[in-house]
């Protein structure tokens, strides 16, 4: 979240986009001071220390914030698409779930599992920081930033991306992981000998 110069610019990105979309999203904003204090910019008075612990709705109630953390295994599938920085544990729940995947990386694997989803169909090309995350707190930079979000989730919800998430998570759910590197182990272990 370190990455997140602009919480109030983000926000607004957000808003933006579900202005344009009809979306709804969920944030998790992962007690991340910055994007908590300007969540809480936009509640009011009463609810400013209750909302970490229960979340609160925001732009008509088509963002809801939360400070906690849920399972993405419980989460997920109930998404249309799963929004994140392509990190391999978000990006295999989202595998997992079987649900499209618009992904911003900012540093290091990220970046590796982005461009791999894009590759395997199952996300939209990476969006770039500014992308989701503008400098520049100005209309122009968060409406921009708006269209290419609601682009890449339009893009993640054609039928061929939906389907290509389905068959990989069915691949997965068939796969017995375990046993898979257990037999690889002991193969790599003979080999020694």
């Amino acid at each position: 979240m370190g990455f997140l110069r602009n919480p109030c610019a983000f926000l607004r990105v957000l808003g933006t986009a579900l202005d344009i979309s009809g979306s709804r999203f969920i944030l998790f904003s992962a007690g991340y001071e910055p994007l908590e204090a300007a969540i809480g910019s936009y509640v009011k008075k009463a609810l400013q220390t209750k909302w970490r612990n229960e979340g609160v709705s925001l732009f008509g109630g088509r963002l809801f914030c939360f400070s906690g953390s849920i399972p993405y295994n419980w989460l997920f599938p109930r998404c249309a698409a799963a929004i994140h920085h392509g990190g391999s544990g978000s990006t295999a729940a989202a595998l997992q779930a079987g649900v499209p995947q618009v992904i911003c990386p900012f540093m290091l694997d990220q970046f590796y599992w982005a461009e791999r989803m894009y590759w395997l169909g199952v996300a939209p090309e990476p969006l770039r920081r500014e992308h989701l995350v503008p400098d520049k707190d100005e209309d122009f930079y968060i409406k921009e930033a708006a269209n290419m979000l609601v682009r890449a989730l339009d893009y993640s919800q054609s039928s061929e991306v939906k389907t290509r998430a389905l068959q990989i998570s069915n691949k997965l759910a068939n796969e017995d992981g375990v046993s898979e590197a257990v037999r690889l182990v002991k193969e790599e272990l003979r080999s020694c000998r």
